[in-house]
This record gives C-alpha cells, structure tokens and sequence, in this order.
C-alpha cells in the first residue's frame, strides 16, 4: 500500500473526523480515557507527551489540558490542521506535525509519555514502527498502545450498530476504500495482539502490560463513539539505561 492512498483516505475523513472528535472530548468518553491514561502515568505540568497519529487531536487535546506539554504529529495534513483548529478553539497550545509515525523527527528519548490510539494497524512495518516510537521514549517513560485486532472484522458491514455512528455515515465507498487500505497491510493478517507483544519481546522489552478489560470499561454502550472491534491497552515501560 503507497503511504499516499493512506493519507489521501484520511484527508477526505478530516472534516468530519473532526467533529466526531470535538464531540467525543465533551462526552464522558474523554473522562474514561483520561482515567485509563492516569493509571498507567499522571499527567501533570512539564511531562512531555507525544501523541502519534493524532488525528483530529483528542488524545493530545485530552492530555494538554492536564497540563502536559503535548506535540502531535499525523500523516494527513488536514487531520493536523484539523487538530490546530480544535486544539485553538479550547485554548491548548499544542505543537502540531505532518510526520510519519515510522520516521519521526525527533531526538532519542525525547518524550515521557507516548501515546497512539487507533495507529498501529495503519503502519506497514511494525516492528520499525514500535522500535522508533521506543526510540524517542525517555528511560522510564511510557509507551501506550490503544488499538484492536481489525484485521478479524470488515469495515464493509457495520449495519448492526448504532445509526449516529460515525462509520454509518461514511458511505459504502468510503467504507470500501478503508478495508482496501486495510486488507493491504501486513499487521492486519496477523493474530493481534500476541503478535505486537512478540514483537516487543524481540526488541528486547521485558515490562509490558496487556490490557484487554479496557473494552468494557470504555465502550459500556453502543455509542455514537461506540468501537465495534474490541480493542487492547500495550503499555510498555522503557528500562534505565
């Protein structure tokens, strides 16, 4: 899969990814992802935080107004755009990037905190990908991982969840063209999320944290935020040097 379809795919979703994501961040799910993000690390003033694949922003946004010092990055320019937008519009200086999550521009251990939510299954190498996200990670600083096992389930068919969902106003041809995008990716064929702790247990890292309860804390009703594909929490902790 070119890189290009993937972000021309995102730039189309932007506007109205936006708005479900401006949503979200005034529902009780941002309050029940703040409160998974804290049990593995307080967020407070100063801890640098990276948020890959931010899309419109929410998990940047979420962190920022805990007082982190936040940076974004994403693929799509008019998902950062978008994420300028919203951040702008609730007051949160946020440093925002078009970057790819498989080469990032920063220096070794960088960040205390970096987080992604719905990226992994996006990227078309993923042990480079988890080798450079670790690679920007500070000693004893946190990676966390939110994503699901979407190779399993069809984005084609999503007529049995709610009707404000967001996939069920993207239209078949856009539904179409993300399981294409999906289906080309390697990680997708792959049993997950085994597959991603094999590959950190490669990288040589020990401290890693499974969560799969995570589902049924935030996803309680069939929502318009509502994820179909139960999703798992990876956190890895980044050993002293």
């Amino acid at each position: 899969m070119d890189k290009k379809q993937i972000v021309n795919y995102w730039d189309k979703r932007a506007e109205s990814f936006s708005k479900d994501k401006q949503a979200e961040l005034e529902s009780s799910h941002a309050t029940a992802w703040l409160k998974e993000i804290e049990a593995i690390t307080r967020l407070r003033d100063g801890l640098k935080v990276l948020d890959i694949g931010t899309g419109a922003g929410f998990l940047a946004i979420l962190c920022a107004q805990q007082g982190a010092e936040v940076s974004g990055i994403d693929l799509a320019p008019d998902m950062i755009q978008s994420a300028k937008q919203n951040a702008q519009q609730l007051n949160q200086n946020i440093q925002f990037k078009v970057m790819d999550a498989e080469h990032l521009n920063y220096e070794n251990e960088t960040f205390d905190v970096v987080i992604a939510r719905n990226v992994t299954w996006l990227m078309p190498n993923t042990q480079a990908t988890y080798k450079e996200w670790l690679r920007v990670l500070k000693p004893n600083g946190h990676l966390i991982n939110i994503d699901g096992n979407y190779g399993k389930d069809s984005f084609i068919n999503y007529g049995d969840i709610s009707t404000d969902h967001a996939h069920n106003t993207l239209g078949d041809e856009m539904l179409q063209e993300s399981e294409i995008i999906k289906q080309s990716i390697p990680i997708n064929h792959q049993s997950r999320p085994r597959y991603d702790i094999n590959i950190l247990k490669q990288l040589g890292y020990q401290n890693i944290h499974l969560d799969t309860g995570v589902y049924a804390r935030v996803y309680k009703e069939q929502d318009a935020f509502y994820n179909p594909t139960p999703i798992f929490l990876i956190s890895v902790s980044k050993p002293m040097t």
